[in-house]
């Protein structure tokens, strides 16, 4: 599939602002399509073809986070080592939480929910809350981030260049 250039993306000289406009929400969504399926390409042979897994996984891992704040020293709480990450004041969740928040059925939840601890990806306090584990955020924030970040840093330029007003 071709890539549009700078060239493909001016508008015609006759084009109706409207339509240039639309032409290039097509075009954003476009670029943004190729970039989603990617991901879900990469998360289908990270997760061995069970989407479900990363969705689990990562309603977990967010939920548990959610309260440590998006700053710069959550983040890098949240990349340190096995010891300091189960220090981390972390907020268990539950299947039912997970499966409303999802839309997946508690049942396929608690399945894989079990199958991630056994991965050792999600471990269970003694009250029956969830949390992520430093095994898996070590798993998923390296480099199969690193090959994510650079597509999506380079999905966000052609978008950009796409939305970008014309220099004139």
């Amino acid at each position: 599939m071709n890539t549009p250039q700078p060239h493909d993306l001016a508008p015609m000289a006759d084009e109706d602002p409207g339509v240039q406009a639309r032409r290039q929400q097509r075009m954003a969504a476009l670029l943004l399509s190729r970039y989603n399926l990617r991901y879900m390409v990469r998360l289908y042979e990270a997760f061995e073809g069970d989407l479900l897994l990363p969705i689990v996984l990562g309603e977990v891992g967010l939920y548990n986070v959610g309260g440590l704040g998006l700053d710069d020293q959550s983040l890098a709480a949240i990349r340190c080592s096995e010891d300091d990450f189960g220090k981390l004041p972390l907020r268990p969740c539950n299947a039912f939480s997970i499966s409303s928040s999802t839309g997946i059925p508690r049942e396929t939840v608690r399945r894989k929910v079990s199958h991630l601890i056994q991965l050792g990806w999600i471990a269970r306090d003694i009250k029956g809350g969830l949390t992520i584990t430093a095994k898996a955020a070590n798993l998923c924030l390296e480099p199969f981030d690193q090959e994510n970040l650079a597509d999506f840093l380079s999905t966000a330029d052609r978008v950009r260049l796409i939305a970008s007003p014309p220099q004139g």
